[in-house]
């Protein structure tokens, strides 16, 4: 392993690992309703799944994180789509959401704050927080997308679900962050 790849993966298990002392943002859903980190911390975990209305990786991903909800809901998980393209509305997203039957909230995040709070850069991507807003893992649903172009018809690594699981019996996430295969959120670097 080459010395740049060694401090990269370094320097990004200590920013996941660092506590979130400034976590905080006040968005709003796409029917109007204001959340916070205060929100957060009244859960177990909170998922966040930053997604857009036109990328087709992520749109595959509403059957699973449906299916993710329903399993992790009633243990203390507090789900949410985030929307990090300035150019989605209330509108689009509730369509989306409909067309999809997404069960959870979306939140419009036009400024890309959550997105920068959390390091995400692609959709989809999940980020596994804890109460206090720490990032617990960072990256892909599963290994459905294996690489640009290479596509598995069933996945064999279920890594937000394994991630979940581990979180909530008090450990650390193994693989912390994993690579995501998707879209670009715009604006964010």
């Amino acid at each position: 392993m080459s010395t740049k790849v060694s401090l990269a993966i370094f320097c990004a298990l200590a920013s996941l690992q660092a506590a979130a002392p400034h976590f905080d943002f006040s968005l709003s859903d796409a029917t109007g309703k204001t959340y916070t980190a205060a929100d957060l911390r009244q859960q177990k975990a909170t998922v966040l799944l930053f997604v857009a209305t036109d990328c087709p990786n992520s749109n595959t991903y509403a059957p699973a994180m449906a299916r993710l909800y329903r399993d992790y809901e009633t243990r203390g998980v507090l789900f949410f789509n985030v929307y990090s393209d300035p150019d989605e509305t209330g509108a689009s997203v509730r369509q989306h959401d409909i067309e999809y039957q997404v069960p959870f909230p979306a939140l419009l995040d036009p400024h890309q704050a959550l997105a920068r709070l959390t390091g995400a850069r692609s959709t989809p991507e999940a980020v596994i927080l804890s109460p206090t807003g720490q990032t617990l893992y960072r990256g892909r649903v599963d290994d459905r997308f294996a690489d640009i172009g290479k596509t598995r018809f069933n996945p064999s690594k279920d890594d937000l679900r394994e991630a979940l699981e581990t979180v909530l019996e008090g450990k650390s996430v193994a693989v912390p962050v994993t690579r995501v295969i998707g879209c670009a959120i715009p604006g964010v670097n």
